[in-house]
């Protein structure tokens, strides 16, 4: 149950940053953002499973 509300906590935070940055800066710069975002992320999880222990 703790699991579900912890996911269910960041799904809507995550709905609420994309939200607010979408009124604020409009559709296109969201797009931009989100997708630097995720290009990153993307980026260190990859460094992270690649990188030597």
């Amino acid at each position: 149950m703790i699991q579900l509300c912890r996911g269910l906590f960041g799904l809507s935070y995550l709905v609420l940053y994309v939200l607010s940055c979408y009124l604020i800066f409009g559709l296109t710069a969201t797009l931009i953002i989100v997708g630097v975002q995720l290009l990153l992320a993307g980026w260190l999880v990859w460094a992270m499973i690649r990188a030597p222990d």
